[in-house]
């Protein structure tokens, strides 16, 4: 399977068929990570010419921002990749690119350790948001310094669950985040890999997993999706319109039917 999508046909179907599952979802925007790994490259339909890593980003219609995404203890800290990143960030800022870091980390149960410690590094590089950050609520601090530079916290409640870093939903971190004003956002990670949809699942074991977050909650959630997003002003307020006027015929639903 890995070898056919490495086709650019299939590669651009593929998508084309995970951007439908999307819209199935009722989802309208969303910012989706692609795992350029060492050795990964897209040959032509044709089969005769192979792009590299260059040629692949051509093939998307925008890059967003970028990441050290993966298994955080299957290889080096955050740390180890200081130097390159802040040359990184070094030529982003000479050509001008709106091109932020939203770093992978603290996808742990530890304390202390590498994993744990690649949230200072995140938020030091100046990360636009965190994903997973499973285990910021270990650190007060850090969760005021997020309150502060506006970073957000990509949860993943069924993600975490699955993966063993709470026994269920219920035990998740994103209450306590919410408790606190934290800025957040709720992702599905891998969702075909245990057959959840694209994000309604997530939503809906947040929902009930948490007495405390009610309907005008998820709206809070929402709008820290668009107001943390990569969008440009303009384009935040014409999704939030758009999204506003869903919502108050959502609501209606809800009132219609169960009121």
């Amino acid at each position: 399977m890995r070898s056919l999508l490495c086709c650019e046909t299939a590669y651009k179907e593929h998508f084309r068929r995970i951007l439908w599952r999307f819209a199935e979802d009722g989802i309208s925007y969303a910012e989706i990570r692609l795992a350029m790994n060492y050795g990964f490259a897209i040959e032509s339909g044709d089969g005769n010419n192979e792009n590299d890593h260059a040629g692949t980003v051509q093939l998307l219609a925008d890059v967003l921002g970028f990441d050290l995404q993966g298994q955080e203890d299957a290889g080096q800290p955050l740390a180890y990749w200081i130097p390159e990143l802040l040359d990184m960030r070094t030529r982003i800022d000479k050509l001008g690119l709106d091109l932020p870091f939203i770093l992978h980390a603290g996808e742990t149960q530890d304390h202390g350790g590498d994993i744990d410690t690649n949230l200072f590094d995140a938020i030091l590089l100046g990360t636009k948001r965190i994903g997973h950050d499973f285990s910021i609520i270990k650190h007060p601090l850090l969760m005021q310094l997020c309150k502060e530079k506006k970073i957000a916290i990509e949860t993943c409640p069924i993600s975490n669950e699955v993966l063993g870093l709470c026994p269920t939903t219920k035990a998740h971190h994103l209450p306590i985040l919410l408790s606190n004003c934290v800025p957040c956002t709720i992702n599905s990670d891998d969702p075909v890999s245990w057959g959840a949809s694209v994000l309604s699942h997530d939503f809906y074991q947040t929902l009930m997993r948490s007495n405390n977050l009610s309907i005008p909650g998820l709206w809070v959630i929402a709008e820290w999706s668009t107001e943390h997003s990569c969008m440009n002003f303009d384009m935040q307020e014409k999704v939030y319109k758009d999204f506003e006027e869903k919502w108050f015929v959502f609501c209606q639903w809800i009132i219609d039917a169960y009121g």
